[in-house]
């Protein structure tokens, strides 16, 4: 059975990708170009690129260093979004996307799940998220934005495991 927004002609079908320039994120964004291209209806394809800063305390000397932490983050997050663009290129002339960055303080998975809310929700009928297949240590310390995204997005939600390799090297 097909979502509303794919029978209905008024309103596409719109994907919502979290994307980074890790093999996962690249992996996730490969995978929903490539999903819509093989749409037979209009999409909508959204690229959430999401920049999470540390929080600001109520405490000057914490700050100043905070500030400092952040603004190395915007500038890492800045290099990582070209990256990004850089990969996505090879889509150019065969799909359209939006792209979106968002920056916020906390955590990419709740700054994710509260963008969508407020600003896409009525609208999205798909998101993808990339995810490591050995969780490993970020699994103890944090978890993955997509366990965060299946947790607490009232929405279908596609995990993409980095199972193939989405570089740009060849040989």
């Amino acid at each position: 059975m097909l979502p509303p927004s794919a029978t209905n002609s008024t309103r596409p079908y719109t994907v919502v990708v979290h994307i980074d320039e890790s093999p996962e994120g690249l992996a996730a964004a490969e995978y929903a170009c490539t999903l819509c291209l093989k749409f037979k209806v209009k999409y909508r394809l959204i690229l959430l690129y999401v920049v999470a800063l540390y929080r600001r305390t109520g405490l000057k000397i914490i700050n100043r260093q905070t500030e400092q932490l952040n603004a190395d983050i915007r500038e890492d997050a800045e290099n990582s979004m070209v990256k990004c663009k850089q990969f996505l290129s090879r889509f150019e002339s065969l799909i359209t996307y939006e792209w979106i960055s968002i920056k916020d303080e906390g955590s990419a998975g709740p700054i994710m799940v509260e963008f969508i809310a407020e600003n896409l929700q009525a609208t999205v009928d798909l998101v993808v998220v990339g995810k490591k297949v050995n969780p490993g240590f970020k699994k103890i310390v944090g978890g993955h934005i997509s366990d965060y995204l299946l947790e607490n997005l009232m929405l279908p939600v596609m995990v993409v495991k980095n199972q193939y390799d989405v570089s740009d090297d060849e040989g």
